[in-house]
């Protein structure tokens, strides 16, 4: 197996988590990227259809990463749409990329394919809650079917990512809403979530593309953190005081009730066994909550 420069073919190159890793590893490994929308990189193609892409288009590559998908929206009922381009799609890119000959596709997954679990370990069943979960499952599997000797299917579900810059998602929701300077009901959250930097997860995904690895992997920092820690975390690097204040239990069980996607990201835990997290290809997470949350601050503040 050949440690050195790698041929990577990136799908979905204007997804946040792409740009990080092409702008990490250009220089090192031989990338080549198909994006939706121009990025500025120098060599990628601009494409109206990924599942358009020529057979040719995988030829001369050892790994495919592909970024490409439709994220969960609750505004979104269209389950066709979720499956037609988290399952159908990718798994047509996956049999070009083997048919090119293509020795690894490395598909970005996601821990949703648990639903609501509060602690996910190898024993925990899927079952995914939403459109979203349920196509990107569909997807792992016939991926993972397609493995053997010559072509090897690597599923990476990392819980939410953060850091970067301006990385989309929660993280960016609550640096916002601290920043209102406005007492928040966290006082009393002492859950425990996995989150992943998204240094870190570009990281990962370059030992999996390094090592050929293939499998399941559930990449996440090296500690779970609670929303209170987030809350405070964000405070200190915005500079400003924020009162936690205790959530009555009537006015959790409420929104456990009424809004329970909004309960299990604030208040609910969302565990991943160590184990299964950090083992699997021997990597160890560098970066921290402090270290995201820090560039998160510093970007914000540059675009307020």
């Amino acid at each position: 197996m050949d440690l050195g420069m790698k041929r990577i073919l990136i799908i979905g190159g204007d997804s946040f988590i792409a740009g990080q890793f092409i702008k990490k590893y250009v220089s090192t490994d031989s990338i080549t990227c198909y994006s939706r929308r121009p990025t500025g990189y120098e060599k990628e193609i601009v494409v109206k259809a990924f599942r358009d892409m020529p057979v040719e288009a995988f030829s001369g590559f050892d790994s495919v990463i592909n970024f490409a998908a439709i994220v969960h929206r609750p505004e979104e009922k269209n389950k066709e749409l979720y499956d037609d381009v988290n399952y159908r799609m990718a798994c047509l890119l996956a049999q070009k990329a083997k048919q090119a000959g293509v020795r690894q596709f490395v598909q970005m997954s996601t821990i949703a394919v648990f639903g609501r679990a509060s602690r996910i370990s190898a024993a925990t069943p899927e079952s995914p809650q939403t459109y979203y979960g349920s196509s990107k499952l569909k997807a792992d599997k016939e991926l993972l079917a397609m493995s053997d000797r010559e072509f090897k299917a690597a599923i990476i579900r990392p819980p939410m990512a953060y850091g970067g810059g301006m990385a989309p998602g929660n993280m960016l929701r609550l640096i916002r809403l601290v920043n209102r300077h406005i007492p928040l009901p966290f006082g009393s959250a002492r859950n425990s979530r996995d989150f992943i930097n998204v240094k870190n997860l570009i990281e990962f995904l370059h030992l999996a593309v390094e090592k050929e690895a293939d499998g399941v992997f559930y990449p996440t920092d090296k500690e779970p953190y609670s929303t209170r820690n987030v809350v405070e975390e964000i405070s200190r690097q915005l500079g400003v005081h924020t009162v936690n204040l205790p959530s009555p239990s009537i006015f959790l069980k409420l929104i456990e009730k009424v809004r329970p996607d909004l309960y299990q990201k604030l208040w609910g835990d969302v565990v991943i066994d160590r184990q299964l997290a950090l083992s699997a290809i021997g990597y160890e997470p560098r970066y921290t909550l402090e270290d995201g949350i820090r560039e998160m601050v510093e970007s914000f503040k540059q675009r307020k």
